[in-house]
């Protein structure tokens, strides 16, 4: 017949620092169901340890130990989870209780670890606290209760299991002596199907209800003794060890370990708020680093320049239709109501034309703006403009007219100059009209700009009709122009070939002195007519006109208002009407420029833009790189250092979590004494750990959106974190998780690399 215990030459050691010492040594020792066991003897001399290794805190390193007949000396860690919570229920001089739960949860916890259900524990548990006098302290913290209330407290949880087994060690060495009775009697009551082994210094305690008396000395036993006959100990002891080998192992379920993942995080106030703040710290580091990366990545991006257009403002997108047709009034409206677009400039290609006031006293050029982009506040002296040929003029110390300007004061309101278009990387240009503009303002401290500054340049601010003409011009520059001369075909698409002159008359053509020798008997052109054929990505326009005159260098000034050096800019040109010169080039707007409100938000709003129907084209895709490279390499170097951040981050972090989770060794400790897995107790570190993350990764998401939305006023932290993407957060959240879970795993091996006493004790 199998004993419930029994242990054969069995002997305990411990080492450390080059020296063994023995715990006991040789112990014979077989103990039956129905037994109350009360082991005496002095401090030191095995009493303790021997308990330890019965109930499977600690393991032995010579002899054999069975347990209901199964031999131990094989068992894993494992096995010995299995094996705690399957038979023994402990109860320890300092109680081992959990102090941040309530007398329930204690009780509770045990049943849970066991695979009992939430919804079958109530009333078995409470009946134990009303049997044991604690029904009223059902909901009471632990930590409020006296000594004698915690002993009862964790001898409800060890007849809770139901295990076959009973451990104390001093279960009355903290109390006074009406609770010692009272926890000697509680112990015999539940001896009569169970084995109970009871290690005290205080025999006469334990005397009226003990069954067998060992005393040991020196890690031997010295003294075995019987009391009391126990009927049918064998066959008693075989019947449990048969129900306990038949048990069927259940684990404690997910959703208990949810719920107890819960609870944990939550319980201590302390601990709660100092891994919050951790990670709170680590959240907002990440981000922070990631932030300065992006932000750092995002600036370079901005930087470069382009040859063909002036305006290079990150928030400037460049708009054609999909389909090349011309903009509508309805694609305006469509535009300007999109999410992140503060406005259209219908005109755009002015934007990156340079134009010039003709003049011999001051030098001012630069390209166009339109002048709804500045107030009344900003001009220095003047006005703004009413009439279309207004302009007002916008310099700064950096421009090249900004000396002549301030000498000149408000002495150059009013002048009169011819407006002429040039482009700078193309060398073609001319002027708009021969209808001069007239300066009615002027800005002394307009804004920066670096490519202004690169070339000494000015700004004009023209009206939408002025900025109209811009356009027509621009088209008529970079469009291609064929003229069919007495019926010869001649092509100009090297530069612009048409100007506009009001002193030509509608439907009538002037042509150069060249044209008129080359293509003309004896240079006599005028009657003829003369087919202009226009070109361009966008559309094809024809015009018949008649020559009325020819110009040449020495009625240029009489005919045209241009000075004779002016020939050879204007020889192989034909000049007409404004009527004329806009059938041929004003056939609607292919181009406009949609300006963001937020640049950072451009991607997206680049693809609401082709999703709408248009094909869009953001400045920041068509800098070049200024940099000669060493942004590449930069930003390899900003990513290896951002990620060794992160490895320094993830142990500092793990390095202060350890620190705070080692005031809960007794915790984990407790439930591997209650028969916890490896696997239950990663568990629940993970979702403690897990659920501190998330509410830091919220807070920390949350505050960002506040900011974002201008909920928080906070400007700085605004222009810092407004490029975040969803992408960013998603990052965020697998860092923080993955940091978790490496954490939660470090930790809670560490905690099964020993013994569940050692952890106890805070050698983990």
């Amino acid at each position: 017949m199998p004993h419930m215990i029994e242990m054969r030459k069995v002997s305990k050691f411990y080492s450390g620092h080059d020296t063994v010492s023995t715990g006991f040594s040789k112990v014979d020792l077989n103990l039956d169901i129905g037994e109350f066991v009360v082991i005496t003897g002095e401090s030191g001399g095995g009493k303790s340890t021997l308990l330890n290794v019965i109930s499977g805190l600690d393991t032995y390193e010579e002899g054999e130990m069975f347990v209901a007949g199964q031999d131990t000396s094989a068992f894993r860690t494992e096995d010995y989870e299995n094996y705690r919570k399957t038979y023994i229920g402990n109860i320890f001089q300092d109680y081992n209780l959990i102090n941040s739960y309530t007398v329930y949860q204690n009780v509770e916890l045990a049943m849970l670890l066991n695979g009992r259900k939430k919804r079958e524990l109530k009333s078995g548990i409470m009946g134990i606290l009303r049997w044991l006098g604690l029904r009223d302290y059902a909901r009471t913290r632990v930590s409020r209760l006296s000594g004698g209330q915690k002993q009862r407290v964790a001898i409800a949880r060890a007849f809770a299991k139901d295990a076959p087994i009973i451990v104390a060690d001093e279960p009355t060495g903290n109390l006074d002596s009406e609770s010692a009775a009272l926890v000697m009697e509680t112990l015999y009551k539940i001896s009569r199907d169970k084995l109970v082994i009871v290690v005290t210094h205080n025999y006469e305690q334990a005397e009226p209800y003990a069954t067998r008396r060992i005393m040991m000395r020196d890690g031997r036993i010295i003294e075995d003794q019987k009391l009391k006959p126990v009927q049918n100990v064998e066959q008693e002891s075989e019947a449990v060890a048969g129900k306990e080998a038949k048990k069927k192992r259940t684990r404690l379920s997910a959703i208990s370990e949810l719920r107890l993942g819960i609870r944990n995080t939550f319980n201590l106030p302390a601990k709660f708020l100092l891994l919050l703040f951790i990670y709170l710290f680590v959240s907002t580091a990440v981000l922070g680093g990631y932030s300065a990366l992006m932000n750092q990545e995002h600036e370079v991006s901005l930087q470069g320049s382009n040859q063909y257009f002036y305006d290079t403002s990150p928030e400037r997108i460049v708009l054609h239709r999909q389909d090349q047709k011309a903009f509508t009034a309805a694609d305006y409206k469509k535009i300007e109501g999109m999410a992140n677009i503060d406005h259209i400039v219908k005109n755009d290609l002015a934007l990156d034309r340079v134009v010039s006031l003709e003049s011999q006293k001051i030098y001012v050029e630069g390209p166009a703006y339109s002048v709804s982009t500045i107030s009344s506040g900003k001009l220095s002296f003047g006005r703004l403009p009413k009439k279309a040929n207004e302009i007002v003029v916008g310099v700064n110390d950096m421009s090249e007219a900004y000396e002549s300007l301030k000498e000149m004061g408000e002495k150059i309101l009013g002048k009169r100059y011819y407006l002429d278009t040039y482009n700078v990387d193309e060398g073609t240009g001319g002027r708009i009209s021969d209808k001069k503009v007239r300066v009615v303002g002027v800005i002394l401290n307009d804004e920066e700009d670096s490519r202004a500054a690169m070339y000494a340049y000015s700004r004009i601010y023209v009206t939408d009709e002025l900025a109209n003409r811009i356009l027509v011009s621009t088209v008529a520059t970079s469009s291609g122009t064929t003229l069919t001369m007495n019926g010869k075909i001649v092509s100009r698409n090297n530069a612009q070939a048409v100007f506009i002159s009001d002193r030509v008359s509608p439907g009538n053509v002037w042509i150069c002195e060249d044209d008129a020798e080359s293509y003309y008997k004896d240079g006599k052109a005028v009657g003829y007519p003369l087919k202009v054929k226009i070109t361009n990505r966008y559309f094809t326009s024809r015009r018949t006109l008649k020559v009325s005159a020819v110009f040449k260098a020495d009625n240029m000034q009489s005919l045209l208002g241009y000075q004779k050096s002016d020939y050879d800019t204007y020889a192989q040109c034909i000049f007409v009407n404004s009527r004329d010169f806009n059938r041929l080039f004003d056939r609607g707007n292919y181009q406009i420029s949609a300006y963001m409100k937020n640049e950072v938000k451009s991607d997206a709003t680049m693809k609401a833009l082709k999703s709408a129907g248009y094909q869009p084209l953001s400045m920041k895709s068509v800098l070049s790189d200024t940099t000669q490279g060493t942004a590449f390499i930069n930003k390899i170097f900003s990513r290896v250092l951002l990620g060794i951040l992160f490895i320094a981050l993830f142990f500092i972090a793990y390095a202060v979590i350890r620190l705070i989770m080692r005031s809960r060794n007794t915790y984990y400790s407790t439930l591997r004494i209650l028969g916890a897995s490896r696997g239950n107790t990663a568990n629940l570190l993970r979702i403690e750990l897990l659920m501190v993350m998330l509410i830091a990764v919220a807070l920390v998401m949350g505050f960002v959106t506040l900011v974002n939305q201008g909920i928080l006023p906070l400007t700085a932290v605004k222009n810092f974190v407004s490029f975040m993407r969803p992408r960013y957060y998603s990052a965020l959240f697998i860092i923080m998780l993955v940091m978790s879970l490496l954490i939660s795993e470090r930790y809670s091996r560490k905690i099964f690399k020993k013994s569940a006493m050692n952890v106890y004790r805070g050698e983990a």
